[in-house]
């Protein structure tokens, strides 16, 4: 049996409790709400899906939380995959027996701890150990509080899943080593702007301010969709409780902003925290308009377009003046 020290503390969201454990193997005793706002985990997504059960789709989180986090340290970072599963596991207990923890990719469908019938591909776990004889992995989970064993087969199948949107080839990460930043004030104060030049101006018209805008132009056409009150549920689930820590990870991130500001003293001159909190409060008053809408006989969604636009509002001020911090 293979099992390096676990090191995990429970957490809101996968991908951040994942790096804050690999972080904290490596002797980065960083919170899972530093690691997030290392890695720019913001996110504002609208995207339509017709045909689909719910055509529309409003995401909260950045797509490349772990590529930001790892090269914010000097690092190059890639996925490592395989198309053959069984060279995935290989290559996934070649890294374990070198001594240090994975984080891998996963569709939770097929992770027997949940005993879900539903299909998400991309959940970060943590893997510390296998058992060759019992053909079983050692795993921590977000939240879980204790090792969970996850079979050969299943893992198989979690790692390699082509449907949908987000395909998995295996995808693993497990450094030897994360160096310690020299520069740890300037490497937050970049990644504070940074976050918030991506959400006031993407590289997709889908993403960021745009996308916000796209769903405030969109959502009074929602009242006509055939599937409008379960899209007005998903994107309830979305914003506020899929791993999110609510709000729309804006809570996590404010938590990031405290740890931020002891770091660099503008983050607190310009409030940022409190704004961000705000900001927070605001997406989980849209996502409460929305599970509302969703639960009414007649189509209605002018409240929650009245709270997207007071969104917008503390969007725009917020990330205007965090994207010329001082020092980034």
């Amino acid at each position: 049996m293979t099992l390096v020290p676990v090191c995990h503390v429970p957490g809101r969201h996968c991908a951040s409790t994942g790096l804050s454990n690999m972080a904290r193997f490596h002797g980065l005793d960083w919170s899972e709400a530093f690691a997030f706002g290392l890695g720019e985990g913001l996110g504002i997504w609208y995207l339509a899906f017709p045909g689909l059960p719910a055509s529309r789709m409003v995401h909260v989180r950045s797509q490349d939380i772990e590529a930001r986090f790892v090269t914010a340290l000097g690092l190059d970072f890639s996925w490592a995959t395989a198309q053959d599963p069984e060279e995935s596991e290989a290559a996934l207990m070649a890294a374990l027996d070198k001594g240090v923890p994975a984080i891998i990719q996963t569709d939770i469908f097929h992770l027997p701890y949940f005993g879900t019938r539903t299909h998400f591909p991309g959940h970060v776990i943590t893997v510390w150990g296998y058992d060759a004889g019992r053909r079983v992995f050692f795993v921590t989970d977000t939240e879980r509080d204790r090792l969970l064993e996850v079979d050969f087969d299943s893992m198989r199948r979690a790692r390699h899943n082509g449907d949908g949107f987000f395909p998995l080839a295996g995808n693993l990460f497990a450094p030897e080593t994360l160096p310690r930043p020299r520069d740890m004030a300037g490497i937050t104060a970049r990644a504070v702007a940074s976050q918030s030049r991506a959400i006031l101006a993407p590289r997709e018209a889908f993403g960021g301010i745009p996308g916000l805008q796209a769903l405030m132009d969109d959502l009074p056409r929602w009242e006509s969709l055939p599937d409008r009150q379960w899209a007005a549920r998903f994107a309830y689930q979305v914003i506020e409780k899929r791993g999110t820590g609510g709000g729309g990870f804006r809570l996590i991130y404010a938590d990031f902003l405290e740890e931020a500001a002891r770091l660099v003293p503008e983050v607190e001159k310009l409030r940022l925290p409190e704004r961000m909190r705000a900001l927070g409060e605001a997406w989980t008053a849209l996502a409460l308009a929305l599970r509302e809408a969703s639960e009414e006989k007649l189509p209605n969604f002018s409240g929650a377009l009245d709270k997207a636009g007071i969104l917008m509002e503390l969007s725009k001020s917020y990330h205007a003046d965090a994207a010329n911090l001082c020092g980034a």
